[in-house]
């Protein structure tokens, strides 16, 4: 037993102003708690601090190192016992403070808040410790409470408990420490259940990838249980005797090594000449895996920079990783290898950063600038030695972090290449099946659309010899009013425009010029055999100052839609101008251009006399009634070639509107 003590205040006991002391710790353990942001942090804590232990007593004798993970989902607990070097009491009155460290160099961690992390974000510690000179049992609740209680009367305490410990085998130990936190719905995890692991095999693999279980360096011969008690009270348990990070190729049986790939290939060149096909020994594969240190990184990775290259020797840089056949490896591990809900993301694509001899931070993109698609199929690790972790599990030097992308885009783009083909393809298996049925069921949605909504034009003016336009049904997307303007323009129904290119700006569709003359007669308005013509006196003036040559216009910009309801959301928000865009190609009006303009119709009776060019079809007002752009709607414009007279009365909308 020993007297209940405040871990904040065993080196400020001269303190007087409890007030002040209180407020200067509460913001030292608010800044540790926020640079704590990941699921598995309270594993990855307890856990690399039991490894930590267990090989600091190695060190003094030789024995048997044993580690106990006990994940209860049915109490929301979590419990870490080692038979490592345990807690003297000046160490176990002080440890769970901020920034007091008891770790030498070389060990996981040394920045002393871990501790402060797992006591001060929840509600229920219990800390057991065991020396030669030393033996403590002690509870401390409510700290996390305490923490966001501005107006807490006291600051939480240690108390020591004579209840049994939560760890049974802990009695069984000589020396060591146990410590078991719990969950509530105030805590990061809360519910244990979350990542959806049925049992102790499932939660090993996750702490393999997740913890200093996985560690990346070096392996360590270690005794770890792992007991997982489900929610329903169903107890599993998993034993391993090493650490060491598990790849996700693991998973999988069809797997070979990249060195020897490489020199399968290599002899295989040799005898047969670059036409020969793949041995089967490396054909098919579900994952080509590698695991390189300092001098294979430098032999293997291609066109390093000599700021790279020494950067790998300063740090000693050592990557492991898994070429995956296709980005459907993830599903595959998560439904069927190790089963576990999808969005607890346990393995994916992408780069993870490690140090101490363990994974630490989230995974990073690999930042590829094409063949984009394999950054979905590669998961690469990355350990630095010689470096220092920011505060708590934040992340790395932004320095590291970018040598750790760089190194990893080359991989992908250079190793990777060259055995990709090696790789099994499921989307070409899948292909006849799966995605045939897809195929298949889009097809009947457009036969549908065809029957439900045809189009048709049939003119003999236009479309020769066939004097019909060949899209059989109507746009029902943007791409579709694209396609049907360039029919309308290439059979001769819009004339003079001249589309100059697409995508020029990233904030515009595209530019255009209107070409005119020298045939000035073949854009002139008729009733009948050019509908959509401009007048004989704009023709006129344009014959006058160009009698023989062609009228050719600056550049101007062209938006489409498949409705103008776009193109006012695009204005409306500030993604678009107005001013800025010269012509707008539409299917139909859609009904939200009235909250800013309105529309004037050039296919009504004397439209001709405003229409600059062939082929426009309305114009986009402002409220004073000055044009603000031209418009070819569709939909309208096919009407009126069809049925002109039934077109005219839906045409008087824009001048009731």
């Amino acid at each position: 037993m020993f007297e209940n003590f405040d871990p904040l205040r065993i080196n400020d006991i001269q303190q007087t102003d409890e007030s002040a002391l209180t407020k200067r710790y509460k913001r030292s353990i608010h800044s540790i708690l926020h640079s704590y942001v990941g699921w598995y942090d309270p594993f990855a804590e307890l856990i690399q601090n039991a490894l930590d232990s267990v090989e600091k007593q190695y060190n003094l004798e030789k024995y048997d190192k044993k580690i106990r993970v006990i994940i209860d989902e049915e109490k929301l607990q979590l419990t870490v016992t080692d038979n490592g070097i345990g807690l003297d009491k000046a160490s176990y009155q002080k440890f769970l403070a901020p920034h007091e460290s008891f770790k030498d160099g070389g060990e996981r961690g040394s920045k002393g808040v871990g501790a402060t992390y797992l006591a001060y974000g929840f509600n229920f510690i219990r800390i057991d410790t065991k020396t030669k000179h030393f033996n403590a049992c002690g509870e401390m609740e409510g700290a996390r409470r305490w923490l966001h209680d501005e107006n807490a009367s006291a600051n939480p305490e240690v108390y020591s408990t004579d209840n049994p410990h939560i760890d049974d085998e802990f009695s069984n130990f000589k020396h060591g420490v146990s410590i078991t936190i719990n969950f509530d719905n105030t805590t990061k995890p809360y519910m244990l259940s979350w990542p959806g692991l049925k049992d102790a095999e499932s939660w090993y693999v996750a702490l393999a990838v997740k913890t200093a279980i996985g560690a990346v360096f070096k392996s360590t011969d270690v005794d770890i249980t792992i007991t997982h008690i489900s929610a329903s009270g169903k107890i599993t348990e998993h034993i391993t005797h090493k650490t060491g990070y598990m790849l996700p190729h693991l998973h999988f049986s069809k797997i070979v090594e990249y060195g020897e790939v490489m020199h399968i290939m290599e002899n295989n060149f040799k005898q047969h000449g670059a036409s020969t096909k793949l041995p089967a020994r490396i054909k098919n594969l579900d994952a080509v895996f590698f695991d390189w240190n300092q001098s294979e990184i430098l032999h293997y990775v291609e066109k390093l920079t000599p700021d790279e290259i020494n950067r790998v020797k300063d740090h000693n840089i050592k990557i492991i990783g898994s070429f995956m056949f296709g980005a459907k490896a993830w599903k595959r591990i998560a439904e069927e290898k190790v089963e576990y809900r999808k969005t607890a993301n346990i393995y994916s694509a992408g780069i993870q950063m490690a140090a101490d001899n363990m994974p630490q931070g989230e995974l990073i993109q690999i930042p590829l600038d094409r063949y984009i698609g394999r950054q979905n199929q590669v998961h690469i690790v990355v350990h630095f030695s010689n470096c220092v972790v920011d505060l708590g599990r934040k992340g790395f030097d932004r320095e590291l972090v970018d040598i750790a992308k760089s190194i990893a885009k080359k991989i992908v783009e250079k190793n990777f290449t060259k055995i990709r083909d090696c790789l099994r393809n499921d989307d070409v298996k899948n292909k006849s099946i799966i995605h045939g049925e897809k195929v298949d069921s889009w097809k009947k949605s457009l036969e549908n659309h065809e029957k439900t909504s045809p189009l048709s034009l049939v003119n003999e003016n236009f479309f020769i010899p066939v004097n019909e336009i060949s899209i059989s049904s109507e746009p029902s997307r943007e791409q579709d009013v694209i396609a049907l303007f360039n029919q309308l323009v290439a059979g001769g129904v819009i004339r003079g425009l001249t589309v100059v290119a697409t995508n020029e700006m990233s904030t515009y569709d595209g530019a255009f010029r209107i070409r005119i003359g020298p045939n000035y007669e073949n854009h002139v308005y008729d009733e009948k055999i050019n509908p959509l013509g401009i007048s004989e006196e704009i023709i006129s003036d344009y014959r006058d100052e160009h009698p023989d040559g062609i009228i050719s216009s600056k550049l101007n910009i062209l938006e489409y839609k498949y409705t103008l309801n776009g193109l006012i959301s695009d204005i409306t928000t500030g993604d678009k101008k107005a001013a800025d865009i010269d012509l707008a190609i539409a299917w139909a009006s859609g009904n939200d251009y009235k909250k800013l303009f309105t529309i004037s119709s050039l296919l009504l009776t004397g439209g001709s006399e405003d229409r600059t060019f062939h082929g426009i079809t309305h114009m986009l007002l402002d409220e004073y009634g000055n044009k603000v752009m031209d418009l070819i709607l569709l939909r309208d414009l096919i009407g009126h070639l069809n049925d002109p007279i039934v077109e005219s009365s839906k045409q008087q909308q824009y001048s009731e509107d």
